[in-house]
């Protein structure tokens, strides 16, 4: 039996050696460090902590354990051993067992009492642990040199870099940006916003330069975002933070205004000069940090973690414990957190980030003082789709964000060819949008309200566009999907500026720094990529698109053909908007029906046909949320392409579907309009129709079953 001195050591080792893991899994996600707001301390003390002070409690509270052990020592050790081995294996095992709990227990059970027995038993394995014991050193000194980790230890850039100008001006800056925002979704016929559908974009082009020929730069949020706000063409895989990039917007305009700065995908903007975020940590930070670092360690280790109650690691990289969403994720909607296989959710469908952000920089905004900057990088109307024009919600759990695509991998999602599916997801697209439109009116109402509006230089913009098309890419840029990615809105309203202006020069997103430069007379310290649209002549530009992989795609000179074609496209669907609460998509054969009672139409019953609504024939709406979306399945149903299904609230029929084969099975699909809601139960109905109908045509009424 090895003395205690030896064994003290060993499990000090086989300790070290189990937590471990988790530096290839933090070294490969950067990311989780800066949402956590994290510096070179807290690298050093999670380091300290993995490789040394846990391993040093371990070790301590094991030894004394054997010490007071007596005669059953020796059971004991084999108990601490199997079980130290076991937490060391765990990782593979899991894996080898496909994520199998049985499976898993099983197999690093049986190899934990294999090597303890070996351990007690013979000399080997003792050797072995001291052989391996340096590589509890060598993982923390491997972790820290991983370029994006060692940035945060030795920062690369200080304060003393940043860029020191001078800023005439006064006026306060007001910079929103979106995310996934084509211009043709909130175009008419005419390529002039749609007041009637979003009143708010409207109201902002009235007052300000709308230049709507601008054509995004990068099809993919971090590019994009990164370009825009150092008015440079980023195109390396740097961590988008400002210790890699200390000449950005915030930097420079940092020195002479106060800056809130609301980011939502990049960390551009130092904790010194955002009022917003706090240098040092509060003990709750810490705590949730380390709840994190355990969440993290749990998904690595256990099989199956949410069957313990372990959080998944979510897409938002901080408080895993806090967030309320518990739905399982379908793996095809999953991406690689770490080289080491913990999955994530590509969105956390009730996660709140959103709205919340959106609410903390309006309530920032005020009048005093003058010189300010406020900036709001928001992934709206981006999905997943969530919200009603209203405000209200639908399909919290996600249920509906995948239909119609038939690759859910980031950066090649696509298209199927159901162009039923297709138009469900522009109509949940579109509502979106006019949400967005709502909290625009939010901003602007608040700065009015403070006396802020008329003195600010207001900027309005997208980063880049989405697809929303039958059989093409929905971010990759193709021939098919290339104007809906590059075509963004952009508004640029001067400080006093009372009247609109329309521009269609060629434009960029690059050319928002330097315009901003322009208007503040600021003497930017280094070379910017775009030009201000203050000062830009009508000559010829060329215009290029980068992809998800930052391969280039040439962008036409003019963008009006283009957003012509998906104005006309918007209107195959869903016809001239009328308002929002009968807003549905459009269907010729079926629009004798929409708004009519069931009652004004010759019935019969179908009773070889069966009808399985999956949420039940009888709905209830709840605060702030519609059970919008109807789905079903259909039982004995012949030649279904000649049917059409007609859905019916409380006896009005609200929506019609065509029969889709839908995983072998004949279903339809739904959105219904706000309008089809009453408080309490609302009754759901399901008739078909045959194809085409005439008038006086009967239409028939299959049973609905549970």
């Amino acid at each position: 039996m090895a003395s205690c001195g030896k064994l003290f050591f060993h499990i000090f080792v086989l300790t070290g050696l189990a937590l471990s893991p988790l530096y290839g899994v933090l070294s490969a996600e950067p990311i989780f460090f800066w949402v956590h707001n994290s510096d070179s301390t807290d690298i050093i003390v999670l380091i300290a902590m993995v490789s040394l002070v846990f391993p040093l409690i371990v070790a301590t509270g094991v030894t004394l354990v054997l010490y007071l052990s007596g005669r059953k020592q020796t059971l004991a050790i084999k108990i601490f051993i199997t079980f130290l081995a076991a937490l060391v294996l765990l990782p593979i095992v899991k894996k080898i067992a496909g994520g199998s709990i049985p499976g898993t227990v099983i197999l690093v059970v049986s190899i934990g009492l294999a090597f303890s027995f070996a351990y007690c038993k013979f000399s080997g394995p003792k050797l072995f642990l001291n052989y391996i014991s340096p590589a509890i050193l060598v993982f923390p000194i491997l972790f820290v040199f991983v370029p994006q980790i060692f940035v945060l230890v030795v920062p690369q850039y200080t304060r003393a870099d940043y860029p020191r100008v001078s800023i005439p001006s006064d006026a306060p800056v007001v910079f929103v940006l979106l995310d996934e925002f084509p211009l043709s979704s909130i175009l008419n016929e005419d390529l002039l916003i749609d007041k009637h559908a979003f009143p708010n974009f409207s109201r902002l082009a009235n007052i300000s330069h709308w230049f709507r020929n601008t054509s995004a730069n990068f099809a993919w949020t971090g590019h994009a975002n990164m370009s825009i706000l150092t008015g440079v063409e980023q195109k390396n895989a740097s961590l988008g933070t400002y210790r890699y990039f200390p000449n950005n917007l915030f930097t420079l305009l940092g020195h002479d205004y106060q800056v809130e700065a609301y980011e939502s995908a990049l960390r551009l903007c130092p904790p010194h000069i955002c009022l917003n975020q706090e240098e040092s940590k509060n003990m709750e930070e810490m705590e949730i940090f380390w709840k994190d670092v355990g969440a993290v360690y749990l998904n690595l280790i256990l099989p199956q973690p949410k069957s313990f109650g372990v959080p998944e690691i979510s897409h938002s990289f901080i408080n895993f414990w806090g967030l309320k969403s518990k739905r399982s994720v379908d793996a095809k909607e999953k991406r690689l957190f770490v080289r080491n296989k913990i999955s994530l959710p590509l969105f956390e469908p009730d996660y709140e980030g959103r709205e919340n952000l959106f609410l903390e920089f309006l309530d920032k905004l005020d009048s005093a003082p003058r010189k300010k900057f406020y900036f709001l990088h928001i992934l709206f109307p981006h999905m997943p789709y969530r919200f009603l024009r209203s405000g209200k919600t639908y399909d919290p759990s996600g249920k509906f964000d995948s239909v119609g695509l038939i690759d859910t991998r980031p950066g090649k999602e696509a298209w199927g060819k159901e162009s039923w599916f297709i138009g469900i997801q522009y109509q949940k697209f579109l509502h979106q949008v006019g949400f967005t439109d709502s909290l625009l009116g939010k901003i602007l109402d608040r700065l009015e309200e403070k006396d802020l509006l008329n003195s600010a230089l207001f900027i309005l913009a997208a980063d880049h566009g989405v697809s929303i098309k039958e059989g093409g890419f929905r971010r990759q840029v193709s021939n098919n999907s290339l104007a809906d990615i590059a075509s963004v809105p952009l508004f640029i309203k001067l400080p006093g500026q009372k009247k609109g202006t329309v521009n269609d020069l060629s434009a960029t997103l690059l050319d928002i720094f330097p315009t901003l430069a322009d208007v503040m007379d600021i003497k930017v310290p280094w070379k910017m990529a775009g030009h201000s649209l203050l000062d830009l002549s009508s000559r010829k530009r060329v215009r290029i698109i980068h992809d998800y992989e930052l391969k280039t795609y040439p962008v036409p000179e003019d963008l009006r053909e283009n957003l012509l074609i998906g104005v006309k496209r918007k209107l195959k669907f869903f016809g001239k908007f009328r308002d929002w609460e009968g807003f549905r998509l459009r269907d010729e054969q079926s629009k004798i029906f929409m708004d009519k009672s069931v009652s004004q139409f010759p019935v019969q019953a179908m009773e070889n046909v069966q009808i399985k609504l999956d949420s039940g024939s009888r709905v209830e709406p709840k605060p702030g949320f519609l059970p919008v979306i109807v789905q079903g399945q259909i039982t004995g149903i012949k030649k279904k392409d000649e049917w059409m299904s007609l859905i019916a609230v409380n006896g009005i029929f609200q929506a019609v579907s065509p029969i889709i084969k839908m995983n072998d099975q004949e279903k339809f699909l739904a959105f219904l309009p706000e309008q089809a809601f009453r408080e309490g139960d609302n009754d759901v109905e399901v008739y078909l129709m045959r194809k085409p109908f005439e008038k006086g045509a009967k239409i028939f009424k299959p049973p609905i079953i549970k």
